[in-house]
Order: structure tokens, then C-alpha cells, then sequence
């Protein structure tokens, strides 16, 4: 008996066409010039999903923290009530606490839009 032919190994072959370069010239590299682009171009191009209102002109930080911290995080978000009775997402209780940090060390506090 034969074996199947992969499907991985099909489909890659039918869906990358094969380029050859004549006997005697080298693949052109692209310009330098066209290559490059300004910082806000590349994040732009890069970025290319759809971003939801509401993280629109925000950023993500990342930090380790032992997971009483994030329990306790998550806690207070689900016992906390705001003024319609809606839960208070974790992202406002931190910027509340980050505004009360700042304040700690004479900083000025971050107004929220």
C-alpha cells in the first residue's frame, strides 16, 4: 500500500508559485528608500487590525506581580458597583490607583477622558 500525500505538503506546493531567476543575474534588492518608512507609517502598517474604540490611543503594560495582587485586583472589580450598577472593569480601578500613586509623590494626576 502507498501512502496519501500530505495535505500540508500539497497545499504549500499549490500556493506558493515557484520563481526562478535566470543563470547569470542575482535577484534585485529593493531600495533602500522604499524599504524604510517613517516610525508612524510602519506601526501604522503593522497595526493593520481592527482597534476597538475603546483602546483607541491607549497602550498595554505587562507586569509580574505574585497572584494575590490579581486576585485581590479582580475582587474589588467584582464587588464594586458603579454609579448604574454596572461592575468596574479592572483598567479603572488601575488608573485610580495609579492617579492615587501620582499624588503620593507629587505627581499630576492623569485626567480620564
Amino acid at each position: 500500500m502507498s501512502r496519501k500525500p500530505s495535505l500540508l505538503a500539497s497545499a504549500l506546493k499549490t500556493s506558493e508559485p515557484e520563481t526562478t531567476v535566470p543563470v547569470g543575474k542575482a535577484p534585485t534588492e529593493p531600495k533602500a528608500a522604499a524599504v524604510t518608512a517613517p516610525r508612524e507609517q510602519r506601526a501604522e502598517h503593522q497595526s493593520g487590525a481592527y482597534v476597538p474604540p475603546s483602546r483607541a490611543n491607549k497602550t498595554a503594560k505587562t507586569h509580574h506581580l505574585p497572584p494575590a495582587y490579581w486576585e485581590t485586583l479582580e475582587e474589588i472589580s467584582f464587588r464594586t458597583r458603579d454609579e448604574k450598577g454596572k461592575r468596574v472593569p479592572q483598567e479603572r480601578l488601575v488608573a485610580e490607583a495609579l492617579n492615587l500613586l501620582f499624588v503620593k509623590y507629587n505627581y499630576p494626576q492623569v485626567r480620564d477622558e
